[in-house]
């Protein structure tokens, strides 16, 4: 049998200074059943099937930065929170397939700190805040641990996400190592600590993207949590596909996403579950130096409540006082023809906090190739 495998990174990487944060109205993901489920403020709703078999990479990293940045390792806390999600062997039961993860710890360069097997002996002993930022290293090796010849099929069910707050020491070996993971049809999420603009970044945003992954900055490290659900409601890989597949991601307080748009693709549009009350802020940057038109509305009505467009410093700015609670969406168009990058920012005034759904059956269907 095939295993599907996905790759996570965690860690920071720079985007310009003028980007979005993202509120989501879902959070982090379980199993119920064989399906990977999004929780809300209340309740669980289901993303679409998903049968286990991935590979899963976890990469973290342990730079000496993150002592300052993240001095609770809540990145370590959220890894291990994606990790528990994942279908085990117990799970699985009998004639079923389990996922498969392994952690990789990066720094200076990277290890493998745990190899790829069950997700419930799978370790995150040692991460510590110790040396320099290798991601390009860190990915690397997450590709050679998933992609070994004993461990099934790599394309299309394989994703990789990383957590980190560093700049790495080369860019042009980051994106390398992205071209290989496109190459080898795994997706990679990239979810960066606060970190500062960096020369080249939109080569790297577009060798992220292009994998089918997620661009996410981190605004603080509490938010970390809020990332995995990021990555859950987009997709872990391509088989598990949601968020933006007709075009829609959901937002989460706290982050940041890059995203890119053109006139042929059509509006790129983001959503909230807002509550009665908060106060929001919605910030788009055109990092490619398009032209964007932005339209905020009332999902529930289907009624246009704001629109604007971006201002000579590619800025575009919304602030939405919510009367009551309903679905929003953020609408991202273009009449340029050549696709151009963006990042959307959210922020509320509202400290939301989205828990996890445990699983309530193991339920598991073996998965059989396409």
């Amino acid at each position: 049998m095939l295993n599907p495998t996905v790759v996570v990174i965690f860690g920071l990487l720079a985007l310009p200074t003028q980007v979005f944060s993202s509120g989501f109205g879902v959070g982090p993901l379980s199993h119920t059943g064989h399906k990977l489920v999004a929780r809300a403020d209340s309740g669980c709703r289901q993303l679409p099937a998903s049968s286990g078999g991935r590979k899963i990479g976890l990469v973290i990293d342990s730079s000496s930065s993150n002592y300052y940045t993240d001095p609770s390792d809540l990145r370590i806390v959220a890894a291990k929170e994606l990790n528990s999600l994942l279908v085990t062997k117990d799970q699985a039961g009998p004639g079923g397939q389990s996922d498969l993860v392994t952690v990789i710890d990066f720094d200076s360069y990277a290890v493998v700190t745990s190899p790829l097997g069950d997700p419930a002996s799978a370790s995150f002993e040692g991460i510590d805040s110790l040396g320099g930022t290798d991601i390009a290293d860190g990915v690397r090796l997450a590709i050679d641990e998933l992609t070994n010849n004993t461990s099934g099929s790599t394309a299309h069910r394989t994703g990789i996400v990383v957590l980190t707050d560093g700049e790495d020491y080369s860019i042009d070996e980051l994106v390398d190592q992205l071209t290989r993971a496109r190459n080898e049809s795994i997706r990679v999420a990239f979810g960066f600590l606060s970190p500062d603009y960096q020369s080249g970044e939109e080569g790297l945003l577009a060798a992220i993207l292009q994998t089918g992954g997620i661009y996410s900055i981190i605004n603080t490290a509490e938010a970390q949590k809020n990332f995995v659900n990021l990555v859950i409601a987009h997709g872990l890989t391509d088989v598990d596909n949601t968020g933006s597949a007709n075009g829609t991601t959901v937002l989460y307080p706290g982050l940041s996403i890059a995203g890119n748009v053109s006139a042929a693709s059509g509006p790129k549009t983001y959503t909230y579950s807002a509550q009665a009350g908060e106060k929001l802020n919605f910030s788009v940057s055109a990092i490619s130096g398009q032209k964007l038109d932005l339209t905020l509305r009332d999902a529930k009505s289907n009624k246009d409540l704001n629109s604007t467009a971006t201002d000579s410093r590619g800025i575009g700015e919304f602030l939405f006082d919510v009367p009551k609670d309903t679905d929003l969406s953020l609408d991202i168009n273009t009449t340029n023809k050549t696709a151009g990058l963006f990042t959307v920012s959210f922020n509320s005034s509202v400290n939301r906090t989205y828990g996890s759904c445990r699983p309530s059956n193991t339920n598991f269907t073996k998965y059989v190739p396409p």
